[in-house]
């Protein structure tokens, strides 16, 4: 058996998810990640290492900054075989709309 744990763990933080969202549209540094989630910079940091350390996303330095973006594994999965944050939108808009437990 593949141990899926971890990789739902890391997927299962709702300020992890929003980070993906924002790379998917372009390559960030940790100071415009934090503006644009409205997060702590150490929140941000903490979660970006957690997605690193899961192969979610990649830092390339670029002077004084680290640039994060998403993987090319991750990019390409989510243009070639679709993006499975929408399904799992559509579950929670679906099912899970002004609720603490989700129904399957």
């Amino acid at each position: 058996m593949v141990p899926y744990d971890r990789c739902f763990r890391t997927l299962a933080n709702p300020l992890r998810i929003r980070i993906i969202e924002l790379l998917k549209k372009r390559p960030m540094a940790v100071g415009e990640l934090s503006k644009q989630l409205n997060a702590e910079r150490s929140k941000v940091s903490h979660a970006l290492k957690k997605l690193k350390e899961c192969n979610f996303v990649e830092s390339e330095r670029r002077g004084k900054y680290n640039i994060y973006s998403l993987t090319k594994s991750v990019l390409n999965d989510v243009k070639v075989k679709g993006n499975i944050f929408d399904v799992i939108k559509t579950h929670v808009e679906k099912y899970c709309k002004n609720k603490r437990r989700c129904r399957v």
